[in-house]
């Protein structure tokens, strides 16, 4: 009898455990998830305004002036952020119950603009793109931005803004990703000087370049060195580091004088670019005048697709061999850094009026033509400079030409890396970046830019 009473204790005490704990698993599951107050499918969501949560998530057009800043997602899981929709897009989710902490801040430059594109769709729109990004278009838009960048006279040097670029990879100091981020795309307003996208000695490629952007001399030029091996003492950051020595300009690794002193970045604008992935694709086919005139494969659109590619700039010409296509230079179709150039898509994309459905359908060999008027409606093009692009030409007889905008308005692929030609450098402002309230109706002109916080 005694045995039985024991046995029945010791099942009550188990008992009274078990459901104890339970009871602790349901409330730590419960506590676990009660701050993410919005359920996305298989996704909570929780949302905070710096270190401030928020019940729920601020409305597109809050009067706080909040735009999305970054996430954070358990899981491996990220967050990119579509401003047209106003609606998170999770990436990468590998599991159910995925918590992700999303981040508010107010005057976000990248939340500016996808607020002033409510007001604004002269100036700005969407590119229509998987990505879908928004785009400065037009002949003369307001979208001059001081960023800080001042000249030896101390007077701003103005950049321009191409847009916000969706679904970006941001590469952090430790070699970690963010991916989906939103970030906007500026360009310098006027061209640093010619040099050679890249030259090489008279025996590589016949001395005409390398077509790869990310061992390019011009590249080296751009970026700070920790981003590249260097292999020569010419050129290396002068522009990065805002300072003055040689530079290369000609075929055979011809080089000259170079002096960034009064052009080259200051130490408070680098603080405020953002290293990410670039797209260095290529079109799939040799170019030929078959290409060049078809609307279809040459058009703005089709090279989006391309630059997003993995094609390369050599491997039509690689089987070939021969003095033009004899360089041992690895290629790649994405590089991860901080200067690059603009791609023939930015400049198809920033065409505007009433010819930008006309000219987006047409191939970009011939935007030189007078009609429709492509040229005279797109603030990218220089009539005074033939500019570099990033992206390489596949050609099979060798491997070192690359895109380029004539000074006519045409995007051609004939020129050799080591020709010098207009270069404007273009970059990502962080996520955090913001921008500075004013109310006046030019705000963004030549003589009243827009301006980041912390510029004086």
């Amino acid at each position: 009898m005694k045995k039985i009473v024991s046995s029945d204790i010791f099942l009550k005490a188990i008992i009274i455990i078990l459901s104890f704990t339970l009871i602790l698993i349901i409330f730590q599951f419960i506590n676990t998830y009660k701050k993410y107050s919005k359920k996305e499918g298989n996704v909570y969501l929780a949302f905070y305004n710096g270190d401030q949560q928020l019940t729920e998530m601020p409305q597109k057009g809050n009067t706080q002036g909040l735009g999305f800043e970054h996430a954070e997602c358990n899981n491996g899981a990220s967050v990119a952020w579509n401003y047209q929709n106003w609606a998170p897009i999770v990436r990468n989710m590998t599991k159910n119950k995925t918590k992700c902490n999303l981040y508010f801040a107010p005057n976000l430059a990248n939340d500016y603009f996808g607020r002033l594109s409510d007001k604004d769709t002269t100036n700005l729109t969407y590119d229509e793109t998987e990505e879908n990004n928004l785009r400065y278009i037009g002949a003369s838009p307001y979208n001059y931005i001081d960023i800080g960048d001042r000249d030896s006279a101390e007077k701003p040097i103005l950049w321009r803004i191409i847009g916000v670029m969706n679904n970006m990879t941001v590469i952090n100091d430790d070699k970690t990703e963010i991916i989906g981020q939103s970030l906007v795309k500026i360009i310098r307003s006027s061209s640093i000087g010619s040099y050679s996208w890249d030259s090489s000695a008279s025996g590589v490629n016949s001395g005409y370049g390398v077509n790869e952007w990310s061992k390019a001399d011009l590249m080296k030029l751009l970026n700070p060195e920790d981003i590249y091996t260097k292999d020569s003492e010419i050129g290396n950051s002068l522009y990065w580091n805002k300072t003055s020595g040689q530079c290369y300009n000609t075929r055979n690794d011809g080089k000259r004088t170079c002096d960034f002193s009064s052009t080259g970045l200051t130490a408070s604008v680098k603080d405020k670019l953002v290293k990410v992935r670039w797209n260095t694709g290529t079109i799939g086919e040799a170019i030929s005048s078959d290409i060049y005139s078809s609307d279809e494969k040459f058009n703005a659109k089709a090279l989006y697709t391309a630059e997003r590619s993995t094609h390369n700039g050599k491997e039509l010409c690689a089987s070939s061999g021969g003095n033009n296509c004899n360089d041992p230079v690895e290629r790649t179709t994405t590089w991860d850094g901080f200067i690059g150039l603009m791609y023939p898509s930015d400049y198809g994309y920033a065409v505007g009026g009433n010819v930008r459905v006309s000219c987006l359908a047409k191939t970009m060999s011939k935007w030189d033509e007078s009609s429709p008027d492509c040229t005279g409606n797109d603030w990218l093009y220089d009539s005074s400079n033939y500019q570099w692009t990033i992206t390489p030409v596949p050609d099979s007889s060798g491997a070192s030409r690359v895109f380029y905008v004539s000074s006519s308005g045409s995007v051609n692929g004939g020129s050799y890396a080591y020709s010098g030609w207009g270069v404007r450098p273009v970059a990502y402002l962080k996520s955090n970046i913001k921008i500075k309230a004013n109310s006046a109706s030019d705000y963004g002109n030549q003589s009243n830019p827009f301006v980041l916080e912390g510029v004086n």
